[in-house]
């Protein structure tokens, strides 16, 4: 049996996953932050990867959810996310992980904010494909046969 397609979903899911337990145990880290961020961009590129057909250009390299947003309104605009939201967990890719000018410590609101706009993204993602799943799906025959049985 072979292994199973490693997708941005797939990446961004299992992050999501590990990241959880340590949001529901009350953890706050600078880690939590960028991970976070980097969850939502792995879940947006992953609409951006399966549904848009033509060249993506430099969008899949970005760290920028702001970017990924404007994007996404331009070019798959059925796409629809609260982006109020979902713009909380950008910007800390950088400043929350290494010093300088811009870098930031980041506090119990700011985990709390990140965790928002992280299922917030990944909602409006999963809603999406479920949509989309729902639009492309060919009935089985069997399954049309029986339910069309008196």
């Amino acid at each position: 049996m072979g292994a199973a397609k490693i997708t941005y979903y797939t990446r961004a899911e299992n992050d999501y996953q590990f990241i959880k337990d340590d949001y529901e145990s009350g953890k706050v880290g600078e880690v939590m932050c960028y991970v976070m961020q980097s969850i939502c961009e792995r879940y947006l590129k992953h609409i951006i990867d399966s549904y848009y057909e033509g060249d993506a250009g430099n969008i899949m390299r970005t760290h920028t959810i702001r970017n990924l947003r404007d994007f996404l309104i331009e070019h798959i605009p059925d796409f629809h996310c609260n982006w109020r939201v979902a713009l909380k967990a950008d910007g800390y890719f950088f400043s929350a992980r290494y010093p300088g000018d811009d870098a930031i410590l980041v506090n119990e609101d700011d985990v709390k904010d990140c965790w928002e706009a992280t299922n917030e993204i990944r909602c409006a993602v999963q809603d999406y494909m479920h949509e989309k799943t729902k639009t492309t799906e060919k009935p089985d025959i069997l399954t049309e046969l029986f339910t069309k049985r008196p």
